[in-house]
Order: C-alpha cells, then sequence, then structure tokens
C-alpha cells in the first residue's frame, strides 16, 4: 500500500495524511461494524468500492473486531468478501458445547475453539494459500499495517499483536505467530473459546481490557509513522474511522454455569467500550470538531442481540440500514466520505 502525503508549493512534503481504522469486538453484531464499512465504501465509489486496506494507512481491531482487521487489512479482502465470511464463519461456529466441564474439573468455553480454528485457516489458506501463513507482513511496501489486541493470561494486561515491526515490542511473537492463532488470541472471549498458547504464554479475548481499541490505534499510529522528535499525528491525521457494534443489553445466557463474575465482567466489558469512546472524544475534542474524526455506531435497536447469536443476522442487518439512512447518522457519513478523499487528485505517493 502506498501512503500519499500532502505537498506543498515547493514540492517539499507537508503532512502524511493518515487513514485510520478502529473496529470494536461485540460478536455476531460485528456485522454492523462492516455494513458501515461498506456504506463508506460504496459512497467513495458506488460502482468499484475500495478496498479498505487500499483506503486505510493502519487497521486495528479486538475480539470479532480483531478478526474483521485481519480479513480486511492482512489478507486484504473487500469489505463484501468479509461480510460473507464472517456470516459464515460465525454461523458455523456458535454451537454450544456438549460439556463446559472438561477433564479434571477444567471449565471450558461455551463453543469450540476448535471450529473457530479451521473456519480461521480455511479463510487464510483460500486468500493465501497457506493456512499456516504468519501474521507478520513481509511484503514489500509492509501492506496496511494491521493489529490486533489479546489479553495477557499471566499479568491481564492488553498485548497488541502486529503485523508491523515495532520498537515497543519484542519481535519473537510476530516472528513466529500464524494468523490463525493471532485470530484465536483476540477473540477468546471469556467463557466463550478456550484460552490459546503462542510461544509458551497465554491469551485471552483483548475484549477484557480493550473491546474498544481507539486509544491502542492512537498510539500504534503515533508510533508507527513517527517522523522525528517534533511529529505529531494529529498534525498529519487525514481522517481516524471509529466503528462500534451497536450499544447491548447484556441477558444471561440460559447457563446455570456460567457464574455471575463472568457476567459482570462481560456487562463492564460492554460498558467501558461507550466510555472509552466518550472519553477519547473529550480527550481529542479538536479532531472530532475540525471533522477529523469521526464515530460510529448503531445507537438502538441491537440491544437484545446477544453476542453469540448467529441467527439474528437479518435483525442485524435491518436495524443498521436504518441507522445508515437517517439523517442523524447520514450526514456524519457524508462528511467522513468527503474527509477520506480529500487528498484525492492532490497528492504524490511515496
Amino acid at each position: 500500500m502506498q501512503r500519499s502525503v500532502m505537498a506543498t508549493a515547493d514540492g517539499r512534503s507537508s503532512t502524511q495524511q493518515l487513514r485510520l481504522l478502529c473496529l470494536d469486538g461485540g460478536g455476531v453484531r460485528g456485522l454492523s461494524s462492516l455494513m458501515v464499512l461498506k456504506m463508506l465504501m460504496e459512497m467513495i465509489d458506488p460502482d468499484n468500492p475500495p478496498k479498505p486496506c487500499d483506503y486505510f494507512d493502519m487497521i486495528g481491531g479486538t475480539s470479532t473486531g480483531g478478526l474483521i482487521a485481519i480479513m480486511l487489512g492482512r489478507l486484504q479482502m473487500s469489505v463484501q468478501e468479509c461480510i460473507d465470511e464472517y456470516t459464515t464463519l460465525f454461523s458455523s461456529i456458535f454451537t454450544k458445547k456438549k460439556h463446559r466441564v472438561g477433564w479434571g474439573g477444567k471449565l471450558q468455553g461455551r463453543f469450540d475453539h476448535e471450529a473457530l480454528e479451521a473456519g480461521i485457516k480455511r479463510i487464510v489458506g483460500e486468500k493465501l494459500n497457506d493456512e499456516n501463513a504468519l501474521f507478520k507482513d513481509n511484503s514489500s511496501n509492509g501492506g496496511c499495517k494491521t493489529f490486533v489486541c489479546a489479553t495477557s493470561a499471566t499479568t491481564s494486561e492488553t498485548v497488541i499483536m502486529s503485523s508491523y515491526y515495532s520498537m515497543r515490542r519484542l519481535n519473537d511473537i510476530r516472528n513466529v505467530a500464524r494468523i490463525w492463532e493471532v485470530g484465536r488470541a483476540t477473540s477468546a472471549a471469556t467463557s466463550f473459546f478456550d484460552s490459546i498458547q503462542i510461544k509458551g504464554s497465554t491469551y485471552l479475548d483483548g475484549g477484557t481490557g480493550a473491546n474498544n481499541p481507539i486509544n491502542k490505534l492512537w498510539a500504534e499510529a503515533d508510533d508507527a509513522f513517527r517522523q522525528g522528535p517534533d511529529w505529531r499525528l494529529e498534525d498529519n491525521l487525514l481522517c481516524m474511522v471509529s466503528i462500534g457494534t451497536g450499544q447491548p443489553l447484556l441477558k444471561k445466557f440460559g447457563d446455570s454455569i456460567l457464574g455471575t463474575d463472568i457476567l459482570d465482567a462481560l456487562v463492564d466489558i460492554t460498558t467501558n467500550t461507550e466510555t472509552t469512546a466518550n472519553d477519547f472524544q473529550q480527550a481529542h475534542a479538536q479532531i472530532f470538531e475540525q471533522g477529523i474524526a469521526y464515530r460510529f455506531n448503531v445507537e438502538q435497536g441491537l440491544e437484545n442481540v446477544a453476542l453469540e447469536d448467529a441467527t439474528s443476522a437479518g435483525k442485524i442487518e435491518e436495524v443498521t440500514r436504518r441507522y445508515l439512512s437517517i439523517e442523524k447518522s447520514n450526514a456524519p457519513l457524508r462528511r467522513c466520505v468527503s474527509r477520506l478523499k480529500a487528498s484525492e487528485g492532490m497528492s504524490i505517493c511515496i
């Protein structure tokens, strides 16, 4: 992927004009995020919608948002390809395990992690002809920088797994982590899927610490694109897009073995997602006021869609289509598209 920079009158490059995309976690409701993104790409070019990897310099996500980030960024899928694979994947994996308690009384995830692994491997194999391809991107231009959030089972801290090199992280995991392992790590949600080990370390779903990874995206972009001590991300940002999965109303899953501590944790995750969005917007108010940063999230209609309800695709689509059509949402979408296209026709590539 080529990054564009704005050129000054004398031909010198001034700003990098970066475009960033952030994707929340939210189980099957990630379909809503994809529909919002599809709308943006179609508004850019209705006849030939661009792939997000060709429009965004960095894509980051958590949990199912992490899976979407992998498909759009590392696997360079179109949004429609991602929607097709996403719906197929989740209709196949969200089937209850027969036994929640395994050998030795160990509590297992409610859903089959092997089905998730198989689904991700199939997608990777079809796109890259190698189901065990590394998440590390060895392409000459580095491609669209992609990262996901996971949680260390040892420290309970959020861990970034990226396709690109970072001076803030040892390179050992990046050198060995396969795409399907990274996908498993970011989506090993509390009580849903079993944890995974990569290079001796155990990882859980990133949603427990960064279900809305907007702060992680800001920090990653600031590091990855920095060009000197006086460089500031806000001066080099063309557009930043954050997409949620709808504001849910969590409900019990009808599984008596699912303890109240887990339910409380899931409630905290979804509550913190919007708190994070609001706090970020307050801390970076200027880029929102200037029409540089945007947050899109269905406000009503998805409250009763459970994280694992793979039969609700029709409802998610219907509610999201309504959200996209009303002026309160559509006007910011139009402004966002104008911003995303702002550098077209007056950029040089480096």
